[in-house]
């Protein structure tokens, strides 16, 4: 008799059209690889190279090309793209102006944005940004919900050489404040109020009771009185149309995140210019994330998914999906139909609410390729369970 525990079968395999297929299995091809761990031994041994593979499959661009991918291999000291100039946000919005980046809304009422029109909102807040008199290097932060306002003021800040502190829209009014203590931005954008599950949820006087810092305020038709100094949605964006990002470093901070704070002060997570790069090869080869793929992932950018999901999707070619709902209600469930979802991203907390509840019962998630999940330890019941239910 065998001792110790019997290994776990998986519920699922890929077949062989399905591996070859995949972004993962082109890339072994390309490099000669016969299995995923070749692979990743290949990676491992040669980062420079993979690298290298990595930025031009994702086609990102450069003002001034980088003299070496890696300069150092030293892994506390990584001297990455050495002598580059670039802006993240270009390589986000110079895809095919006609195609589709942003599906939003709620069922019944769902909204598309194409790539050009994401860039002319973009450039319209770095234009602003500028108008305004911020430089490149000032901070702004965001606290509202994942809204299509919210990726553009996230890009048009990135675009402009700013730098986004991001803060999540549930936390209150001194948890907002410590944030905006360490980081010291020059405005914050917000929202007047959020609707979330029938509820309406103050946002802008959470900010208000925060700080004095200027805020930039989506309305969304609440008739909120704005304070002397805050400027609403529509009056902050700028003229110009036209995308002019500002070239940067590799190394520039282009977003601050932070750590939770549930053990003492959250502590600043900066992302630079490259940090992107390395959510977009997540989603790449982790999720599978092709072009025209429709990504959802409900979260926002307070926690590092949101910005994941802007640089997963767009340097990806694919579509971010923005549900204006809570993702355990049943108008979710229907989003995802109705916007053809193909790569879906959970935490575990949703699933298990899901299974407990009857949102799956009816609904049509044929277009599902990609289930994905992060932020805990996954329930492996649940998760066989919203395979066969899904």
């Amino acid at each position: 008799m065998v001792e110790g525990p019997v290994p776990a079968r998986p519920d699922w395999v890929p077949d062989s059209d399905r591996i070859a297929e995949s972004n993962v299995g082109d890339l072994m091809r390309r490099v000669g690889a016969q299995t995923l761990e070749d692979l990743h031994g290949w990676s491992v041994e040669n980062p420079a190279g993979f690298w290298s593979i990595v930025i031009d499959d994702l086609d990102i661009a450069f003002t001034t090309e980088p003299l070496a991918v890696l300069g150092s291999s030293n892994p506390e000291a990584p001297k990455w793209l050495d002598g580059a100039r670039l802006n993240i946000a270009e390589s986000c919005l110079d895809g095919d102006p006609a195609s589709t980046a942003v599906i939003h809304g709620t069922p019944g009422d769902v909204s598309t944005m194409t790539v050009g029109e994401l860039r002319g909102a973009v450039a319209r807040f770095a234009s602003g940004f500028t108008d305004a008199g911020y430089s490149p290097g000032d901070r702004i932060a965001i606290a509202m919900p994942m809204t299509v306002e919210a990726v553009v003021a996230y890009l048009g800040v990135v675009a402009a050489g700013g730098v986004v502190v991001s803060i999540a829209d549930s936390f209150a009014p001194d948890e907002i404040r410590v944030r905006l203590d360490l980081t010291e931005p020059v405005a914050v954008v917000t929202q007047d109020v959020s609707v979330r599950a029938g509820r309406t949820l103050a946002m802008y006087a959470k900010c208000t009771e925060a700080t004095d810092i200027p805020c930039i305020v989506v309305g969304t038709g609440s008739d909120i009185a704005l304070r002397r100094g805050d400027v609403s949605w529509s009056q902050f964006q700028g003229d110009d149309g036209d995308l002019h990002p500002v070239a940067m470093l590799p190394g520039d901070h282009s977003n601050i995140l932070f750590s939770s704070g549930t053990t003492g002060e959250p502590k600043a997570i900066p992302w630079t210019h490259v940090t992107p790069i390395k959510a977009a090869m997540d989603g790449r080869y982790h999720q599978d994330i092709h072009a025209g793929d429709i990504v959802a992932w409900p979260t926002n950018l307070g926690w590092m998914m949101g910005p994941w999901l802007i640089y997963a999707a767009l340097l990806n070619d694919a579509v971010i999906a923005l549900c204006d709902d809570v993702p355990t209600s049943r108008a979710f469930v229907e989003f995802v139909e109705e916007a053809e979802v193909t790569m879906l991203g959970l935490v575990p907390s949703i699933v298990a609410t899901w299974r407990s509840s009857d949102v799956l019962s009816e609904g049509d998630w044929s277009t599902v390729r990609v289930i994905s999940s992060t932020g805990e330890a996954s329930n492996p019941d649940d998760y066989a369970w919203l395979m066969r239910s899904a």
